[in-house]
C-alpha cells in the first residue's frame, strides 16, 4: 500500500481536539490513535500490548506516521483517558456515513441493545454500559454511547436517536427491548419516519395487560374469524428443535386509549423449545408493539434479527476482542477503547475478508499488507 495513501488514511483523525497542554508534546493524537487501533485490530487488547506492537511494527509505522519514538503505555493510557468520547464517536459517525453510502436502507432492522463493560465494576449492575446500535443489513455498528448503570440506558436512548438521525433512518425498522418501550422513543421514531419493533413486559401493566387479552380472546375463536396474521417456523440445531408461531393483530380500536405514538399492530410470538437429548420442553410467550401494518413475516424476521447485535457485535467483542476481561476505569479510558474496539471491528467487517474475526486479527498482526487494507478503509470505506 503507497505509503502517501496510508497518510491520508490516518487524517481521519486529525480535526479531533486535543485536550493536553501543548508545550513537551512528544506524539500527535493522530499517531497516538493510529498506532491504537493499528495493535488492537492485530491482537493488542491493553496499553502495554498496543506499546509492543508498536516497537514490533516501528518500521511500517513510521512509513506514514511522524515520530521519534513509539509512546509508552502510560502515554496511551493517560490519552484515552482525557480523550473526549464524544468527538471521538463523531469521527467514527463521519466515517459510518461514508461506508453506507450517506443513508440506511429502507427495511434495515436496526438492533438497539446495552452491553455491560464487566471490568469496569466488580457489581452486575452499575459500571459502564455500552449502548450500541447493529444494522443487520450493513453488519456494522453504527453507533456506541455510555452510561453509568444498566438503569440509566433508558435515559440515553433518546441522544442515541438523535444521533441516528443523522443516519438518515427513515423507512427503516428499530428494534428495542423492553426498557426501550417508552412512549417519547416511539414518539422520536416516529418523528424520524422509522418504523419501530418494541418488546413489552410487565413494566407497562396495563398496557401488557390489554394486550394479552387480546390475544387470548382472539385465539380462543377459529383464525377465519378474527383478523389474525399468523406465520410459523421452526429451527434445529445445538441440540434443540424451536418452533415459533407468531401472531398479529391489528392495535385499533382495542389499545386507542392508550394513545401511544405511531401504533399499528401488536405481536404476539409462542415458542416451544425442545432439548432433543432429554425431550424436555419449555413454553413462552413474547409481546410486542409496532408501528408496522399487520405482518407476521416481517414481524418474525424483526424480532429474530434484533439478536444479531448479540451474536455479531457483544459476542465478538467479547471472544475476538476480550473486551470483558479489560479491566481500565480510569476516567475515559474504557469508554473511548470500547469505541476503538468497534471502529477495528467496523474496518475488519468492511474490508471484507472472510474467516473470523479472532483468525483475523491475528492475521492483521501478521500481516503488514493486510494491515495496510483496514487502514486503507479509513480513507476510502467504499473499497
Amino acid at each position: 500500500m503507497d505509503p502517501e495513501q496510508l497518510r491520508l488514511a490516518a487524517q481521519v483523525f486529525a480535526d479531533l481536539p486535543d485536550v493536553r497542554k501543548n508545550r513537551g508534546l512528544n506524539h500527535s493524537l493522530v499517531t497516538l490513535i493510529v498506532i491504537a487501533l493499528c495493535a488492537v485490530m492485530s491482537g493488542a487488547d491493553t496499553f502495554p500490548e498496543i506499546q509492543a506492537f508498536g516497537e514490533t511494527k516501528w518500521a511500517w509505522l513510521k512509513s506514514f506516521l511522524s515520530f521519534r519514538r513509539i509512546p509508552d503505555h502510560d502515554t496511551f493510557r493517560r490519552v484515552f483517558a482525557q480523550m473526549n468520547p464524544v468527538h471521538f464517536q463523531s469521527s467514527a459517525l463521519d466515517w459510518i456515513r461514508q461506508a453506507i453510502g450517506g443513508r440506511l436502507d429502507t427495511g434495515d432492522i436496526l438492533s438497539i441493545d446495552g452491553k455491560r463493560l464487566r471490568g469496569t465494576s466488580e457489581s452486575e449492575v452499575q459500571g459502564i454500559h455500552m449502548v450500541n446500535v447493529w444494522s443487520a443489513k450493513q453488519g456494522l455498528c453504527l453507533t456506541a454511547t455510555a452510561v453509568e448503570g444498566k438503569g440509566n440506558e433508558i435515559t440515553t436512548l433518546p441522544s442515541v436517536l438523535d444521533t441516528l438521525s443523522l443516519l438518515e433512518v427513515q423507512g427503516c425498522i428499530v428494534t428495542i427491548d423492553a426498557m426501550g418501550t417508552q412512549r417519547d422513543v416511539a414518539r422520536r421514531l416516529v418523528e424520524l419516519k422509522a418504523e419501530y419493533l418494541l418488546g413489552l413486559k410487565k413494566n407497562q401493566p396495563t398496557l401488557f395487560r390489554d394486550v394479552r387479552e387480546m390475544f387470548d380472546d382472539a385465539l380462543r375463536r377459529p383464525i377465519e374469524h378474527t383478523a389474525l396474521d399468523l406465520v410459523e417456523t421452526t429451527d434445529r440445531g445445538h441440540g434443540r428443535v424451536e418452533q415459533r408461531r407468531c401472531w398479529v393483530l391489528p392495535a385499533a380500536p382495542d389499545l386507542d386509549d392508550h394513545a401511544w405514538p405511531g401504533l399499528r399492530s401488536v405481536v404476539m410470538v409462542r415458542s416451544l423449545r425442545t432439548i432433543t437429548t432429554t425431550g424436555v420442553s419449555s413454553l413462552e410467550d413474547r409481546y410486542f408493539l409496532s408501528s408496522l401494518a399487520v405482518d407476521a413475516q416481517t414481524a418474525i424476521h424483526g424480532i429474530r434479527t434484533h439478536w444479531e447485535v448479540e451474536n455479531k457485535l457483544h459476542w465478538v467483542l467479547d471472544v475476538a476482542f476480550d473486551e470483558d476481561g479489560s479491566r481500565t476505569r480510569k476516567d475515559y479510558g474504557a469508554e473511548n477503547l470500547a469505541i476503538l474496539r468497534r471502529w477495528g471491528l467496523n474496518l475488519m467487517r468492511n474490508e471484507g475478508t472472510t474467516g473470523g474475526i479472532a483468525k483475523n486479527r491475528k492475521r492483521v498482526g501478521w500481516d503488514d499488507q493486510y494491515r495496510s487494507r483496514l487502514l486503507h478503509c479509513l480513507l476510502d470505506p467504499s473499497t
